[in-house]
């Protein structure tokens, strides 16, 4: 790698340091899944059947090969809101990614030094969507986020 090289990439790294990217990517697979969900719903797959994405499991265990399915599950009337929760999950994180990221901008100035003073931001943020990932109060989709945690 030249100098030349290494100098085109630090603006790059000042602007988008890498928990930013990797907090891209995450958003971007749960983008993924919202749009994987939607697709098979319109080709007329019964996603909640196929993907065991019950609403209430009630106090009955599971077996790892059922023999039958009980009417004791309450199902899912519409598949739609499936996807349309995962579609907020997505929407409320990109507002909280993209607005940490317009704040790293505002406090940097792109500048190499303040990079480093302001470092925190993205490992704050970071750190925040693990939290809610993991928070147990029924805040944000809570169905959706155990269903992912499982």
């Amino acid at each position: 790698m030249s100098v030349v090289d290494v100098e085109r990439e630090i603006p790059w790294t000042v602007s988008f340091p890498l928990p930013f990217r990797v907090l891209v990517l995450a958003g971007m697979g749960i983008l993924g899944w919202a749009t994987n969900l939607h697709g098979l719903d319109l080709v007329g797959v019964d996603v909640v059947t196929a993907m065991d994405l019950r609403t209430n499991e009630g106090n009955q265990t599971r077996s790892p090969l059922p023999a039958h399915r009980t009417g004791g599950f309450k199902r899912v009337s519409n598949p739609s809101t499936i996807y349309l929760s995962v579609y907020r999950i997505f929407i409320a994180y990109s507002i909280w990614c993209m607005s940490s990221w317009v704040l790293f901008r505002y406090a940097t100035y792109g500048d190499l030094v303040l990079v480093d003073v302001f470092g925190y931001i993205p490992g704050v943020s970071a750190i925040v969507v693990l939290l809610v990932l993991i928070l147990p109060a029924n805040v944000i989709q809570k169905h959706e986020r155990v269903k992912f945690l499982q």
